[in-house]
């Protein structure tokens, strides 16, 4: 596919977003050592980290209220000592960052949530971060789902949000590795070069909805790949995305970790997505 010429043009969309400060090893080693010291791995199943997040009477007057100081059967009554105690992670459990660090979770596209996984926005501070556990999607169109929280001047809540669905949201989705997540950071893990035939537009996700940057024409890095959003020109197509770090970030975007659709792979053909060597890459 090294003959393709690209024309298509993508607006960009959005609000500006801060870049997530890196986490110190010291933050990812205590977060898998909170983890592996409570509820084994092999006992979280979905459906338990809803019922315990049940166990808190969302949006009754039995609820929990929100603080952030105090605790309750040893946890924080904040979003992130919900989440932790939902999760089975050890009291009184991490806070927003670390529960969206590689050393609790990996990030996931927003349309591949499943019950438990989180969504979490950890940029700024104590007073700005949150977290939900998702539960389910509220309408066929996915453009809101239910949630369980704990938020600020109420409580332990269960309703339907639509935090990460929005171009520009600071929110982000994320898979606990209680329930399979397999501590995702760009940074950690395996990397699968490949060829690209030309300067490819990054997004947040696996779609044109949310641009972050610029990917260069030429030899790259990529960690998995996930299927997502046709990319069509003529007759030649992909569904497959590729999960990578940026060259060039936007401002106030974020490069890391960005998606860069296979149709520029300069090797493959439709619904491809193999490295230089010919082997698929991983699924994501």
């Amino acid at each position: 596919m090294s003959s393709k010429q690209l024309s298509i043009g993508f607006a960009i969309l959005g609000v500006a977003v801060a870049s997530l400060a890196p986490l110190t090893a010291a933050d990812a080693s205590a977060a898998v050592a909170s983890h592996s010291s409570s509820v084994a791995a092999a006992d979280v199943t979905r459906q338990s980290v809803i019922d315990r997040a049940k166990t808190w009477n969302p949006g009754t007057p039995q609820r929990v209220p929100y603080s952030q100081s105090r605790y309750h059967n040893g946890y924080r009554t904040d979003c992130s000592g919900y989440a932790s105690m939902a999760l089975g992670l050890a009291a009184p459990g991490p806070n927003t960052v670390t529960l969206a660090s590689s050393g609790v979770s990996s990030p996931i596209a927003m349309s591949d949530l499943l019950t438990g996984d989180l969504v979490i926005d950890a940029i700024g501070n104590n007073n700005t971060r949150h977290v939900v556990i998702f539960e389910k999607w509220a309408n066929a169109a996915r453009t809101s789902y239910w949630a369980y929280e704990q938020r600020g001047d109420y409580g332990t809540d269960h309703r339907v949000l639509s935090y990460g669905l929005r171009p520009g949201s600071e929110f982000r989705a994320y898979r606990p590795r209680v329930l399979g997540g397999g501590g995702g950071d760009p940074g950690s893990g395996g990397r699968y070069w490949a060829d690209t035939f030309a300067n490819a537009t990054g997004y947040r996700e696996a779609n044109t909805n949310d641009p972050q940057g610029t990917l260069n024409k030429g030899t790259n890095y990529v960690y998995c790949r996930i299927w997502g959003a046709e990319v069509r020109h003529g007759n030649e197509f992909n569904h497959w995305w590729l999960r990578t770090d940026l060259d060039r970030t936007d401002p106030g975007k974020n490069g890391r970790g960005a998606y860069v659709s296979a149709y520029y792979l300069a090797r493959w053909g439709n619904d491809e997505a193999k490295d230089n060597t010919g082997r698929d890459i991983p699924n994501c």
